[in-house]
């Protein structure tokens, strides 16, 4: 059903390049499985980005629509450079919205935190 009425683009997988298999990436599950949960039983025909949805899909999308044409090895220490930036903005992001007691503020920027922390060890055990 979701096959012939969903389409969910942007969505991260590791390729393997020996075997042309490819897997969602483990911390995309729980996000995806959420979007789909919220789609219903009988979902109408629509497409939706999980870019809008998941902090590190989004990043992912950005590095990929930039012109530089960077080499595989170039793209992963890019994907990974712009996570620990994203991960210090947000702290400081983190630090003003406490002040401010902004508490849905705080809250946003706790799951959009938790999000690409649970990214981390997934980039140590692939790109190491």
């Amino acid at each position: 059903m979701y096959t012939r009425n969903v389409i969910i683009r942007h969505v991260p997988v590791l390729a393997c390049d020996d075997c042309s298999n490819y897997e969602l990436l483990p911390c995309m599950r729980p996000v995806l499985k959420k979007c789909v949960e919220t789609l219903g039983e009988r979902p109408s025909r629509r497409s939706f980005s999980l870019a809008d949805h998941h902090e590190l899909a989004g990043m992912v999308r950005e590095v990929f629509l930039r012109p530089d044409s960077l080499s595989r090895e170039d793209l992963e220490l890019q994907i990974e450079t712009e996570v620990r930036d994203r991960i210090n903005l947000l702290l400081d992001l983190y630090s003003f919205a406490e002040q401010t007691e902004d508490h849905e503020w705080v809250e946003n920027i706790r799951e959009r935190l938790s999000q690409l922390s649970a990214m981390l060890p997934e980039l140590n055990q692939f790109y190491a």
